[in-house]
């Protein structure tokens, strides 16, 4: 029988978590940290990709977390298999390395909701308490997650599951939120508008989504400014990733560099990036400062923009855990510059665009893959 816990006065069900990992000390640690949580149950281990794929059909978790380099059938084989045959959230914990970065963005194309990395969760460093409460957050929000396909890429509520029997999204450490119709909102005409820069953010389901954005995007003419939840070395391989499918330059942004037309700039895993300087004349900053849980931080790169852009900032909320940007967007909005948030149904988790939308800060809300037409007919007209 599934246990469950009183949270702020909810009784919630824990989610059923299966670990999947070769090594036994792994399997034992990531156990450990995720049953400590009070809010998880790890209702078993697997050893190798093969394993998981039976007892996922077996047990039916709310989530599995999957390791990537596994004997047998490895983690990304393993993924494929569960994605086509008893779809699940999957978080993926994988080596904090360049090859780790490029084998977790396939696992993110091929289906998995999210990722964190072994190293930072199992390091004895300080940071580590940070990595396992950022797991268990991930793990728990996944649970809610929605898998949708978009072509025929999965992404990361699982359609095995019936709409009736959807979990609801509840976000780690917040009240257990009640669904409402978004604020009434002045909503602005879909039409062109004196824009100057575009700012988009983005956190669970946002490589795929950030993807699937700038493949159709068009020149726009003005610089991008982009914030995905990610490591250090996860942005360099995104950045490059990003731009084997934009008709835009993305590249990962660099300290002091002046902000060009069509070009999008990706912050740097672990940092801020904060726009400076003035209109026509734009350039990033880079920094360690401030620390925020989740960094690089949306709300840092919006209150920055709101700054210095003004009405002339369009900027864009997408999927993601948590609440990161809100707090960014009321200065946007104060400072009267255009914002779109991803509507729910088309986000892997509906976190980041919810309280925007619901509070009415957003002028526009969009389904993923009608956010490039939006954006492009208020920065272009067309």
């Amino acid at each position: 029988m599934q246990k469950s816990k009183v949270f702020r006065g909810v009784v919630m069900d824990k989610v059923r978590v299966l670990v999947v990992d070769d090594s036994l000390i792994t399997r034992k640690y990531l156990s450990r940290i995720l049953e400590e949580s009070g809010r998880i149950e790890v209702i078993d281990t697997a050893t190798n990709g093969e394993e998981a794929v039976e007892k996922v059909k077996r047990l039916k978790p709310d989530v599995v977390t999957m390791d990537i380099e596994m004997p047998k059938m490895n983690g990304l084989e393993a993924l494929e298999r569960i994605m086509k045959e008893h779809p699940t959230p999957v978080v993926m914990v994988s080596t904090l390395t360049t090859d780790g970065a490029v084998e977790t963005l396939k696992a993110l194309r091929l289906g998995a909701v999210d990722y964190i990395p072994k190293n930072d969760v199992m390091s004895i460093k300080s940071t580590a308490r940070e990595a396992r409460e950022l797991l268990i957050q991930k793990v728990i929000s996944a649970k809610g997650a929605r898998l949708r396909r978009f072509g025929a890429t999965a992404v990361g509520v699982s359609t095995a599951r019936s709409v009736s029997a959807r979990p609801r999204i509840t976000e780690p450490h917040h009240e257990p939120h009640v669904e409402k119709a978004p604020s009434p909102t002045p909503r602005r005409r879909l039409e062109k508008m004196d824009i100057r820069l575009v700012a988009i953010a983005a956190s669970t389901g946002g490589p795929v989504a950030l993807e699937k954005v700038f493949a159709d995007l068009p020149l726009l003419n003005v610089p991008v400014m982009i914030v995905q939840h990610m490591p250090k070395a996860f942005t360099g391989v995104f950045a490059r990733s990003l731009d084997k499918v934009s008709k835009l330059s993305i590249k990962e942004a660099e300290d002091g560099e002046l902000l060009k037309p069509n070009v999008g700039y990706l912050a740097p895993g672990g940092m801020q990036m904060m726009l400076e300087g003035r209109i026509g004349s734009f350039r990033v900053k880079i920094s360690s400062e401030p620390k925020t849980i989740y960094t690089p931080n949306a709300d840092i790169m919006f209150e920055s923009v709101a700054e210095v852009c003004g009405d002339k900032a369009l900027c864009v909320i997408m999927t993601g855990m948590g609440d990161d940007g809100y707090r960014g967007l009321k200065k946007v909005k104060s400072r009267n510059g255009v914002i779109i948030a991803q509507d729910k149904d088309s986000c892997v988790v509906w976190g980041m665009p919810r309280k925007p939308t619901q509070e009415g800060l957003a002028d526009f809300v969009a389904p993923l893959e009608e956010i490039p037409k939006y954006i492009s007919k208020i920065v272009l007209g067309r």
